[in-house]
């Protein structure tokens, strides 16, 4: 089947990329033709675009910001290596930034099916045109099958306006198979747009340690543990403090593979600051690390993979629901940590997976790739 598949802009999230270059993965060993399509939200006019530059040479004039002026438009050279990434391993439509031209791509394309996931694509807060993830641009053509996979709403509460649930429950029960990616998007789904939905993984968990190690080639040091590598997509002190109190209970060292400062941390006059390491180098981080400690779902996820002993510092404003559904499932809630200072009190769990865990997530990852093949007959 030509499969056509629905997610966030890739680019400027690791775990985007990965999950992105996972369901591709999963679906072409299949035998299916996947493409993702390219999806971004329109940039704004002239107008706009003076104003903020006004906005920011002020800013800069008063020392109340320190990056480059131009660092936003220079986001091409930042994410310069994960570019080259999905340019050679995921298949992707032409570039598309608004509604109406999304519309006329599917006219244009005979696509079998649909997919809309993984990632939080079903979250208003990082899908503004959410209409257009629930398939709004299609919902008159018969033809087309409607798939959602691992979609996630990000957060365990109702994020959308009464417009929205109306809207998106009509548009919901118009698709032939929902999944979800945490046990509360199951019961969101219910409650809020009236549609069964089947709780199945993260794409990213569908693939083998075996496959990422393959993109990674000799970045993997087998016999070398690096020591304690941090994630964080949201850093601060305290976070710095926990890693160094465990790599000293491990006579270890701290280390990290990402850009020093995110492009919302304006701190740093240098451009090099901001630009992110290849992805490869980041998947080797985990897969040669002695621990980790993260903030990030993905950074859980690929802790798991490469099954290593890993703490996940949860992130209350990014959701802390995609965390506990997962670790709840397979019972390993004891690797969650809600307050940093807690760890430099004492190493809370140091282990990774138990065995018991592995075969519970090895039977939800069964059942996840089942529930994928039967929906696309």
């Amino acid at each position: 089947m030509k499969i056509a598949i629905m997610t966030q802009p890739l680019g400027k999230n690791y775990g985007g990329i990965m999950q992105a270059y996972a369901l591709q993965k999963v679906l072409k060993d299949m035998g299916h033709s996947p493409i993702t399509i390219d999806y971004q939200t329109k940039e704004r006019g002239f107008i706009y675009k003076k104003f903020r530059l006004a906005y920011r040479l002020a800013k800069k004039a008063t020392g109340k910001r320190q990056a480059p002026i131009n660092l936003e438009s220079k986001i091409g050279y930042l994410t310069k290596h994960n570019q080259e990434f999905i340019n050679a391993n995921i298949v992707q439509s032409k570039y598309i930034n608004e509604s109406k031209k999304l519309k006329k791509h599917f006219k244009k394309n005979s696509y079998d099916a649909v997919i809309v996931g993984s990632d939080q694509t079903w979250r208003p807060k990082y899908s503004p045109n959410i209409y257009d993830f629930y398939l709004d641009f299609i919902s008159k053509d018969k033809r087309i099958k409607r798939i959602a996979y691992a979609s996630s709403f990000g957060v365990d509460d109702w994020e959308y306006s009464q417009e929205e649930t109306k809207k998106c429950s009509k548009l919901a029960k118009l698709f032939d198979a929902i999944s979800v990616r945490e046990q509360s998007g199951v019961d969101l789904c219910k409650e809020y747009l009236g549609v069964d939905s089947e709780l199945v993984l993260d794409p990213t968990l569908l693939l083998e340690k075996e496959d990422y190690l393959a993109l990674i080639g000799d970045r993997y040091k087998a016999d070398k543990s690096e020591g304690v590598f941090t994630y964080f997509l949201d850093k601060n002190e305290d976070k710095k403090k926990a890693a160094e109190y465990i790599a000293n209970e491990l006579s270890s060292r701290v280390y990290i593979c990402q850009a020093k400062h995110s492009l919302d941390d304006l701190s740093s006059n240098k451009l090099e600051d901001y630009k992110m390491p290849a992805v490869q180098d980041w998947l080797a981080s985990f897969a040669n690390a002695e621990f980790v400690l993260t903030d990030s779902f993905h950074g859980m996820v690929f802790s798991i993979v490469f099954g290593k002993p890993f703490l996940v510092i949860v992130n209350k404003e990014r959701g802390a629901a995609r965390f506990e559904s997962l670790l709840n499932k397979i019972g390993g809630l004891e690797h969650l940590v809600y307050e940093p200072s807690v760890i430099s009190k004492g190493l809370i769990a140091i282990n990774s997976l138990t065995a018991l865990e592995d075969e519970r997530l090895n039977v939800i990852k069964i059942n996840s790739l089942s529930y994928l093949e039967e929906s696309l007959k």
